[in-house]
């Protein structure tokens, strides 16, 4: 056997940064980014529970105490007939809500009612009288309503 010539080796060029940490770089960039994720979720779900804890038309009861809900129809010479509702619970209640009227003038009127209904009464309507509206002078013809700051009251 002959010996081979052994041939001198070249120096290895110096390795960068990046190909030396590129692992922990990776593995860091995923743990921001998880974190951040993380964070605004939990920020998010704050501003949502306390969007529903402020949302206006909603119960200010607890909704095993009872609740209920608001629905008014279209304003007619006799007033407007709202119809209430038990949404949960079985004991007595009472409702009061304003009724904003929008007008096509852009002019709003403002109602205010409240309806009761007894222990395990499912419904109930209550009529709204065109006399009980602000701003009448101010409103050419309705175009919309919304039941506005409803808060339910029931017995102990």
């Amino acid at each position: 056997m002959t010996p081979q010539p052994h041939a001198p080796q070249q120096p290895q060029p110096p390795r960068s940064w990046f190909s030396k940490n590129w692992g922990w770089v990776v593995g860091g960039g995923c743990l921001v980014l998880l974190l951040c994720c993380g964070v605004l979720t939990a920020i998010g779900a704050f501003l949502s529970a306390q969007e529903l804890d402020t949302a206006p038309g909603l119960p200010t009861t607890a909704p095993s105490a009872g609740s209920a809900r608001v629905d008014c129809g279209t304003p007619g010479p006799d007033g407007v007939d709202c119809e209430l509702k038990r949404t949960s619970g079985t004991t007595g209640l009472e409702a009061c809500w304003d009724l904003h009227i929008t007008c096509a003038n852009g002019g709003v009127m403002v109602g205010h009612a409240c309806g009761t209904l007894g222990a395990g009464q499912a419904r109930g309507t209550v009529n709204m009288p065109v006399a009980g509206f602000s701003n009448q002078e101010g409103c050419d013809a309705p175009k919309a309503g919304a039941v506005q700051d409803l808060t339910v009251l029931t017995e102990e």
